[in-house]
């Protein structure tokens, strides 16, 4: 029976300098060609990003990204996007500004990025990698002048503050699904839009069932994908909310590559 093994990225699949071990990855893949099994990577992070960083091993697998917003077949041409409502900006930057964001607010179409001024400044080191990825990065004063359809709006604050623009947005009714993988970021997708609404949508296009998923995560946003899944592991250092959840355990953490560990454990 085919297996799907599905990873979020930061904090469980990547090192904290946002690197891993290709070589060993790419025998990891190799072992699962030849079982008949199958990977994909489902993230916050965009698609663009995710082919920057990993090359042509992004062409070996399945992408879920902006956090389910797009999904991709490996081997296809296509992307499947879900985009925000419009009608919604006007407010939502509202209550982001509002909660007062330490690191900005960025904005993501399917090949954009856009970064609204007065709202803090990306590291230079940040800087200069998103413009080798996305080329330019577009400054707007407001989320309505970004002239492209939306897949996500991230706001960076401080913990507590991440929980209130949470909060805020949830009570508004606005058709808005706002989640956090930590560490104060805050990740705004359309209502009904996660991880798993993505690889509900992927699985059933490769006609496997949930029970043939194993999957592999350290935040709240990778909790609906764990519940779809038929085979869990939480990460050591994973968000303490998904503890005690009757999910699996990794042996290692993420400096540790504790996904291939597991990895080559299981098959």
């Amino acid at each position: 029976m085919t297996r799907l093994f599905v990873t979020d990225l930061d904090q469980t699949f990547l090192h904290e300098d946002k690197t891993f071990d290709a070589e060993r990855f790419a025998k990891v893949l190799d072992q699962l060609d030849e079982n008949g099994d199958q990977f994909a990577i489902a993230t916050g992070r965009e698609a663009k990003w995710v082919r920057s960083k990993f090359g042509a091993l992004a062409d070996r697998v399945h992408l879920v990204t902006n956090n389910g917003a797009a999904w991709h077949v490996r081997g296809t041409a296509e992307t499947d996007l879900r985009t925000l409502d419009a009608s919604t900006l006007t407010e939502l930057e509202s209550i982001l500004v509002d909660v007062s964001p330490k690191d900005g607010i960025i904005a993501f179409s399917e090949d954009s990025m856009y970064r609204l001024s007065g709202y803090g400044e990306l590291r230079a080191d940040l800087q200069d990698y998103m413009t080798h990825v996305y080329g330019t990065i577009h400054l707007v004063d407001h989320l309505t002048d970004i002239p492209q359809p939306l897949a996500s709006v991230t706001a960076i604050f401080d913990v507590p503050s991440s929980n209130e623009a949470i909060r805020r947005i949830n009570a508004s009714g606005m058709p808005l699904h706002p989640t956090t993988s930590g560490y104060g970021a805050v990740d705004i997708l359309a209502e009904g839009v996660n991880k798993a609404t993505s690889l509900s949508a992927l699985i059933n296009k490769l006609a496997l069932e949930p029970e043939q998923l194993t999957v592999f995560g350290d935040g709240m946003n990778d909790l609906e994908m764990m519940e779809l899944a038929g085979q869990v592991y939480v990460m050591p250092n994973a968000d303490e909310r998904l503890f005690n959840r009757g999910f699996g355990m990794a042996d290692l953490d993420n400096e540790h590559d504790g996904v291939l560990a597991k990895l080559e454990e299981i098959i």
